[in-house]
């Protein structure tokens, strides 16, 4: 079940557990694994598109991965 942004303010001294993804099937195995959330972040430009830096990632390139993920887990909050 997708946790909501209010369950994650209300979650004070509770561990919760965080995965980066970049991609459908490392998003699905997080899923299945039980992760309270998914993070897609712009280190990918840097991890997976072989950047320099995070500076030349674009909006294109975060949305293609994050709808990737998106596809592997449904219903994990991203």
């Amino acid at each position: 079940m997708r946790r909501t942004v209010k369950e994650f303010r209300h979650a004070k001294g509770q561990r919760l557990v965080y995965l980066t993804a970049y991609d459908y099937p490392t998003a699905r195995l997080a899923e299945r694994a039980g992760v309270d959330a998914i993070l897609v972040g712009d280190s990918l430009g840097m991890v997976v598109l072989g950047y320099s830096s995070t500076v030349p990632v674009s909006l294109e390139e975060m949305l293609h991965h994050t709808k990737a993920a998106r596809r592997g887990a449904p219903d994990t909050f991203l």
